[in-house]
């Protein structure tokens, strides 16, 4: 095996011929990372002369002239590939890790995060498990029914809510990137009132610049913005990535109804899944997403269990450092 970077043709090529397609993985989302003043590289892992495994670097400032590398959802490994080709590949992932962080100049790295779509196995390695950054539990709907069973397979409360919504005339609509600003003050208000946090508005700005992202939105009478969703068309998937609603308007469903037609949208696209992007695990209901995972499976579709959040350490020292202050972080935010 041969581990090499890779242009914007051959990731795409490999990435969207996986299952359930990885957009944090792709050329846009690397390209995008960039906009952001991050360096950004892409890998590809070849065995003879067939790309076998991908992985998207990204450095991740902590400051202190620290950093960390970051693969989002990844690396990506062919699901066929034999288990001692995975570690091998593996293996060729972690090393290239290390070595970016002799190539780049601006901050030291002192570990590597990635998040695999596949078990790993004993590598004898620094990794150690972490908190995810991405979702480690989604859920995802199978678009290959058809649009009267896909329908049928919801929850009967779900039904109802959508054809409520109907009833009261809200509309979905596809909303250009520079009407962002509309809907800004939408995605504030839920962020306070579910208490998850936001990027700035610039972050949402540029995002919406890629080919992949589109902004859809509930409206009712005198175009006045109820709901949002923050969608990624890539590969095979389509991903519900934000959304964000007007509290005072919940009886009219919107939620529900903009989640069914942007199903459709995707069904009538050919896309062959559904990712709502986080649910809770388990369905624990003490979770802070067990609310939004409620109204999640109302959809229906399948969970998908990642195997989790790994760091591949390179300096226990600052490591510990890293960790001690994190934690204070999340003390902070309580």
């Amino acid at each position: 095996m041969e581990l090499k970077q890779i242009n914007q043709q051959e990731l795409g090529d490999f990435i969207s011929s996986q299952p359930h397609s990885q957009f944090l993985q792709s050329w846009s989302w690397g390209e995008f990372q960039k906009s952001l003043n991050r360096q950004a590289w892409s890998y590809g892992v070849f065995n003879n002369a067939q790309i076998v495994a991908s992985a998207g670097f990204i450095e991740m400032p902590l400051g202190f002239k620290k950093s960390y590398l970051y693969c989002p959802r990844g690396p990506i490994i062919k699901n066929n590939l034999p288990e001692e080709q995975k570690t091998e590949a593996l293996k060729l992932i972690l090393s290239k890790a290390r070595d970016l962080t002799i190539e780049t100049k601006q901050a030291e790295e002192i570990f590597f995060r990635f998040e695999p779509t596949f078990e790993i196995k004993n590598l004898n390695l620094e990794i150690q498990p972490t908190l995810s950054i991405q979702p480690q539990n989604t859920l995802i709907l199978d678009l290959q029914k058809s649009t009267e069973e896909l329908l049928d397979s919801f929850h009967g409360k779900t039904r109802y809510n959508i054809k409520l919504a109907e009833k009261h005339g809200v509309k979905i609509t596809k909303l250009a990137p520079a009407d962002f600003n509309r809907c800004w003050p939408l995605f504030l208000a839920t962020g306070k009132r579910d208490a998850f946090g936001l990027h700035p508005l610039n972050y949402y700005q540029k995002m919406l610049q890629l080919k992949e992202a589109e902004l859809w939105v509930a409206e009712i009478a005198n175009n006045a913005i109820i709901a949002a969703n923050f969608m990624i068309f890539y590969g095979d998937t389509v991903t519900y990535l934000h959304g964000a609603s007007n509290y005072n308007f919940r009886n009219l469903m919107a939620p529900a109804l903009l989640q069914w037609a942007l199903i459709k949208e995707a069904k009538n696209r050919s896309f062959k899944y559904y990712d709502f992007h986080g649910v809770a695990p388990d369905d624990n209901s003490q979770h802070p997403w067990a609310g939004v995972t409620r109204f999640k499976n109302g959809f229906g579709g399948e969970i998908a269990n990642y195997s989790g959040t790994y760091d591949f350490i390179y300096e226990p020292g600052w490591y510990k450092i890293y960790q001690w202050l994190r934690k204070i972080n999340r003390i902070i935010k309580l």
